[in-house]
C-alpha cells in the first residue's frame, strides 16, 4: 500500500509536498477528534497549555504544532528521506490469523466458494431487469444535474489539472467544480424493495430512549436518502487521477428466512466508485459494501484489465464492462433487496424518479447527538459497534479482522483470498492498462 512517497522520496519538492499533505490530513482528523471531546476533556487540555477551552484555538495550536514538527523533520535532511522511503499504510489484514487458520490450506474452500459466488454475480447481471423479481422498486436520482454546457471536456480538463509546481501531480479542482463532477456522474439508485431495510438514508444517532439496544448504535433514517460523497484519488504513473466516491447507507441486512443467517446485521451499504482520466472521462468504475465484501470492476471497453499474477486470488473480478455514457445519461445502478448486492448496471436518460441530497463522507466522523454532544460513527479501529456479523467466526482465518462489520474509509480490505485494499494508491493502475501517463517533473 505504497503511493506518492515511494516516486522520489530523494527530491526537496516531493518531500515537502508529502509532509504538507500529511499535516492536511492530521489536522482534519484532530478537527474532528477535538470536536468529539466533552467540555471537561477540552477544558483539561487547554489547561496544559494555559489557553482557550474553544474547539478552534485547540485546533490552531495543534495546527501551530504540526507545522513546527513539519519544518523539524525536514530540516532532517537524509533521514527525512529514508522515512518517507519506507512511508506505508499500515494493512488490514492480520498475518496471525492466516498463521493460526492455517491459511495455505483453508484458503482453498474459500476460494471455491469465492468462484461460485462470482458465477452467480455473473448470471445476475445477464437477467434482464424486469425478470429479477416482482417485488417493487425505488428509484433515487441525484435531484439536479449540471448543464452540458458546463461540463465540456475542455472545461472539466481544465479543472482537473494539478496546482502549478505541484510534483505529486494531485488534480486541484475547486469546491464549486468538485460539487459539479458530483453531481455530473452521480448514479441513480435502482433499489429492489422488501422491507424499510431497502431504504437509504442519514445516518445519527438516536435518542437513548427510542435506543433498541443497551449501547446506542448509529441508525438510518429512511425518510431523508442521502447519499454520502467524497474524493479519492489513485495514482498513474507519477500522477494522480481524481476518484469520486458515492456511499449509501441501509438500516440493515435482513436476514433470510433460514434458520441461521451469519450474513445479517445491523447497516448495510454500497460504495461506487468513479475514476476520471485526466480528461474528466470514466475510466474504471467499482463498488463494494461498507465492509470491504463484494468488490466489483467495471472499465470501459476501451481499458484492459492486465492478468492476475496468481489465479489462486481475488484479483479483480469483473461481471462486464461498463457502457460509455451518452449526452444527457446517467449511470443507472440496479441494487438487490436485503442483501443490496449489486445486480446489474445501464446508462439511460433521466427518468422520474424520487430524488436524493449530499451529506460529506467525513460527516461521519463527527455526528451530533441528542444531548448536544458529538461522536463518531466510527470507533477508534474504525469500525462501526453493534454491526458485527455471525460469518466474522468462520472467516477470521483468511485474516480479516471482523469480516462483515461495517467499517471507516480507509480500512477496507477486499479480498479474502490474497491482499487488495480498496484505497490502494496503485490499485487501478495494477489491474488496468490504463493508457500512458502524463509526466510531471
Amino acid at each position: 500500500r505504497t503511493g506518492a512517497a515511494h516516486d522520489a522520496p530523494d527530491a526537496a519538492p516531493v518531500r515537502t509536498a508529502i509532509l504538507a499533505r500529511v499535516l492536511a490530513l492530521d489536522l482534519q482528523a484532530r478537527q474532528f477528534e477535538i470536536g468529539n471531546l466533552p467540555l471537561p476533556a477540552r477544558t483539561a487540555l487547554a489547561a496544559v497549555r494555559a489557553g482557550d477551552a474553544d474547539p478552534q484555538a485547540l485546533l490552531q495550536a495543534t495546527r501551530t504544532c504540526g507545522e513546527q514538527l513539519v519544518q523539524a523533520t525536514l530540516q532532517q535532511g537524509r533521514q527525512t528521506h529514508a522515512m518517507l522511503a519506507r512511508l506505508a499504510v499500515p494493512d488490514d489484514y492480520v498475518d496471525a490469523y492466516r498463521v493460526l487458520g492455517l491459511y495455505p490450506l483453508t484458503r482453498l474452500p474459500f476460494l471455491s466458494g469465492v468462484r461460485r459466488f462470482e458465477r452467480q454475480v455473473l448470471s445476475d447481471f445477464r437477467a434482464p431487469a424486469a425478470s429479477v423479481s416482482g417485488r417493487s422498486r425505488l428509484l433515487l436520482a441525484p435531484a439536479s444535474r449540471p448543464a452540458a454546457h458546463l461540463m465540456g471536456p475542455a472545461t472539466v480538463r481544465d479543472w482537473l489539472q494539478p496546482e502549478p509546481g505541484d510534483p505529486l501531480a494531485i488534480p486541484a479542482p475547486s469546491a464549486q467544480q468538485l460539487d459539479l463532477l458530483f453531481a455530473h456522474f452521480a448514479p441513480v439508485f435502482d433499489i429492489e424493495v422488501a422491507s424499510d431495510d431497502d431504504r437509504p438514508g442519514l445516518v445519527h444517532w438516536p435518542d437513548s430512549s427510542t435506543a433498541t439496544r443497551a449501547q446506542p448504535v448509529p441508525m438510518v433514517d429512511r425518510q431523508t436518502p442521502v447519499v454520502y460523497r467524497h474524493v479519492a484519488y489513485t495514482r498513474h504513473g507519477r500522477g494522480s487521477l481524481l476518484q469520486l466516491v458515492y456511499t449509501i447507507w441501509f438500516g440493515a441486512r435482513t436476514a433470510t428466512t433460514q434458520p441461521v443467517d451469519i450474513l445479517a446485521g445491523h447497516l448495510d451499504g454500497l460504495v461506487w466508485r468513479v475514476t476520471l482520466s485526466p480528461e474528466g472521462l470514466p475510466l474504471v468504475y467499482d463498488s463494494m459494501h461498507p465492509c470491504g465484501c463484494y468488490h466489483h470492476f467495471f472499465a470501459l471497453p476501451a481499458i484492459k484489465a492486465r492478468p492476475a499474477p496468481d489465479p489462486d486470488i481475488e484479483w479483480a473480478f469483473s461481471p462486464r464492462n461498463a457502457p460509455a455514457l451518452q449526452a444527457g445519461e446517467q449511470m443507472v445502478l440496479r441494487v438487490a433487496a436485503q442483501n443490496h448486492y449489486l445486480q446489474g448496471l445501464q446508462s439511460q436518460s433521466a427518468g422520474p424518479a424520487a430524488h436524493y441530497g449530499w451529506r460529506d463522507y467525513d460527516s461521519l466522523r463527527s455526528l451530533p447527538r441528542p444531548d448536544g454532544s458529538r461522536r463518531s460513527a466510527f470507533d477508534p479501529q474504525g469500525f462501526i459497534a453493534g454491526t458485527e456479523r455471525a460469518e466474522s467466526w468462520l472467516f477470521w482465518p483468511m485474516g480479516i479482522a471482523r469480516a462483515g462489520s461495517m467499517r471507516q474509509w480507509g480500512r477496507h480490505a477486499t479480498a479474502f483470498v490474497g491482499r487488495r485494499h480498496f484505497d490502494d494508491a496503485r490499485l487501478m493502475e495494477q489491474r488496468f492498462d490504463l493508457g500512458p501517463s502524463e509526466p510531471h517533473d
